[in-house]
């Protein structure tokens, strides 16, 4: 589990490796609240994904805004979870289906998703239908060397000198 540490929106994008127009977005409709810390990291990185994703029977047009769909909170809401979850590995990975929503935190795991039962006369939970596959856990094994990498700005002297702007005088004529 990564230290808690408050972010700026900018680091969390530059962490994330998007561009700051995506963390705005994200709190703009209540994906992120503010202020940030390291599992927002993984969870816009999620969120830009599903956001351009669209699943092929459900064509849509680029040029409306659509509000977030059901299948796309439970998926963000799942990821920050895995982030808290002590059960989470570098081999957790999360599985997003139009209809659902699955975390595999090992290799077991996973292979009971993705394989049909020993016998072969049950299909799996994965047969017949497009899901993708994200790698979660290694993104929030990752996390405390991509703090430690993310540069930090010192404090503007502004807001070092307890808020107090100097004011600039019009020159008189």
């Amino acid at each position: 589990m990564p230290p808690t540490v408050r972010l700026s929106a900018n680091a969390v994008a530059v962490a994330a490796g998007v561009d700051s127009n995506w963390v705005y977005r994200a709190v703009a409709i209540g994906v992120l609240s503010e202020p940030h810390f390291s599992a927002d990291i993984i969870v816009i990185r999620v969120y830009r994904l599903l956001s351009q994703f669209v699943w092929p029977d459900k064509p849509r047009q680029r040029s409306k805004k659509y509000a977030l769909d059901t299948w796309q909170l439970t998926a963000l809401h799942a990821t920050r979870d895995a982030v808290t979850d002590p059960a989470t590995t570098p081999e957790t990975t999360l599985w997003v289906m139009q209809d659902s929503v699955r975390v595999a935190n090992s290799r077991e795991e996973r292979a009971v998703l993705e394989s049909a039962s020993t016998d072969g006369l049950e299909a799996s939970i994965l047969d017949a239908q497009v899901a993708l596959r994200l790698p979660i856990g290694r993104w929030i094994d990752e996390l405390p060397a991509v703090l430690a990498a993310t540069p930090r700005r010192e404090p503007r002297r502004a807001a070092a000198a307890g808020g107090r702007t100097a004011r600039r005088k019009s020159p008189t004529v």
